[in-house]
């Protein structure tokens, strides 16, 4: 394990002291501190004059599902473009600059390696994470109510589905030497992932069904409504670890070729 802490310490490092991680996390702020405000100026809106918007009355609506279920699935959206940049430079840059068969030689495993490197992305990630919950401080300063459960779980269901791109993400750089090709690559599989929940409503039927199973958003919205479904939490659970074990077997290939 202090193996792993040591290559992951290494790789946070890598993300915090880069140019492009630093943006990122400023990017993402405000970002997502942007999409935190409108729904919240939405919301007083349409609390002040709801018969503008087909309501007769104002009191039927949650705050916490109008507020924070929407701002986790808008959240959503940035992991698209906030993923493939996280782990563009995990394995392709190591190979581009040609530091990785030096890390090889070194008395770590292969499973070290990738647990290393996957962990101390998670941490960034999380690092991304922790200060998004001052908005519930902010928005019970303003004198908002929500409930805690749910908008607790809205922010777990985020993370899940966060780690399991990332995932994906770091399986992606694994295959090539390029950070540019990795982060292009990554993009193209989590937008066909994000187009299942497009095509599960199109198809229908047992079609439906099948696509609905396999779209990360269509298990992740129960998180953003405040409802926990043991399915949803194996199916992130499943699709991270396939990509750990994907990646695995992507560095093992060097075997293969020598």
């Amino acid at each position: 394990m202090r193996k792993i802490f040591a290559l992951a310490r290494k790789e946070f490092s890598g993300c915090f002291h880069s140019w492009l991680g630093v943006l990122m996390a400023v990017l993402f702020f405000l970002v997502s501190g942007i999409f935190f405000v409108i729904l919240v100026l939405n919301y007083v809106k349409m609390s002040m004059h709801p018969e503008q918007y087909g309501l007769s009355h104002f009191t039927g609506i949650n705050q916490t599902h109008f507020i924070f279920g929407s701002f986790f699935t808008n959240l959503s959206i940035l992991l698209l473009f906030l993923v493939p940049i996280l782990t563009m430079r995990s394995f392709a840059e190591e190979k581009r600059q040609e530091t990785l068969e030096l890390l090889f030689t070194y008395p770590v495993s292969d499973f070290e390696i990738v647990a290393g490197k996957q962990l101390g992305i998670m941490i960034f990630f999380g690092a991304l994470l922790a200060p998004l919950l001052g908005y519930l401080a902010v928005f019970r300063g303003i004198g908002g109510e929500f409930d805690w459960g749910p908008a607790l779980l809205g922010f777990g269901g985020f993370w899940l589905i966060g780690t399991a791109y990332l995932a994906a993400g770091v399986f992606i750089s694994s295959l090539t030497r390029s950070p540019i090709v990795s982060a292009l690559g990554t993009f193209s599989v989590l937008l066909v992932f994000w187009i299942f929940d497009w095509v599960k409503d199109i198809a229908g039927g047992p079609w439906g069904r099948v696509f609905s199973e396999l779209s990360p958003l269509a298990h992740y919205r129960n998180f953003t409504i405040g409802i926990l479904d043991v399915q949803d939490a194996v199916y992130f659970g499943f699709f991270f670890f396939y990509f750990v074990f994907l990646t695995l077997r992507s560095i093992e290939t060097r075997n293969w070729k020598s």
